[in-house]
């Protein structure tokens, strides 16, 4: 039998290649790094680790147990959280198109500068912890990957409850590496992100990716 870093190792293998997979809540820090600079990023991956700390507690209690066993309990949640990345892609679309229009415009509008500017106030940063918790929460898939890894890896002696703290905390810290890292390259680059013409671009090509990941959720194809 593997000894328990041998588990922990190979479980920390398989969590890097999920976390690394492009998917909403790096759609979404991307999004809010273009409308908030480093802050937005900051905050938005601080609402996602809020989620995820909650999910894997919940996941060592069996709560999210309760989640995947019920059925009509799973689709609510499933259908809620497409819905909601739905409305996070219309909403950056919708902000795309007013302000390729505004600057199409001569004399651009304080608001309308405010969107493609990072740092300029376009965007709050309790909304950005907000969408990051929600877009978490609302991810049955996340509640689902726990159930389904867990179980796959053996940390005897410990007991069951704290073998799934101890693959939560986990993964939770190696989400946290990988958002500090890439909240690192966004502040390397912010002076590329303080451009106008390149934040509007982000707001359409993110939200393009949300809607289109909003509605694999809701037909159940991701």
């Amino acid at each position: 039998m593997a000894s328990m870093l041998e588990q922990l190792v190979a479980f920390a293998a398989t969590s890097l290649v999920v976390i690394v997979v492009p998917g909403p809540d790096m759609m979404l820090t991307l999004r809010n790094a273009a409308r908030g600079g480093r802050a937005g990023a900051l905050w938005t991956a601080a609402g996602i680790m809020t989620g995820l700390a909650v999910l894997g507690t919940a996941a060592a209690l069996g709560i999210t147990a309760l989640l995947t066993a019920s059925p009509a309990l799973f689709q609510i949640v499933r259908v809620a959280g497409g819905i909601y990345l739905v409305y996070l892609g219309v909403q950056a679309l919708r902000a795309y198109l007013r302000a390729r229009r505004e600057h199409r415009t001569p004399g651009v509008s304080v608001a309308a500068a405010a969107i493609v500017r990072p740092g300029s106030g376009g965007i709050a940063r309790s909304t950005c912890f907000r969408q990051g918790l929600l877009s978490n929460l609302l991810n049955p898939k996340v509640a689902a990957f726990y159930l389904s890894l867990f179980p796959q890896f053996d940390l005897s002696p410990l007991a069951p409850f704290a073998q799934h703290i101890a693959l939560a905390a986990t993964f939770w810290v190696l989400c946290l590496v990988w958002y500090a890292g890439l909240i690192t390259v966004i502040t390397r680059l912010a002076p590329r992100l303080q451009s106008p013409a390149f934040a509007r671009r982000t707001e359409g090509l993110a939200g393009t990716a949300m809607m289109g990941l909003g509605a694999l959720v809701l037909t159940g194809s991701a």
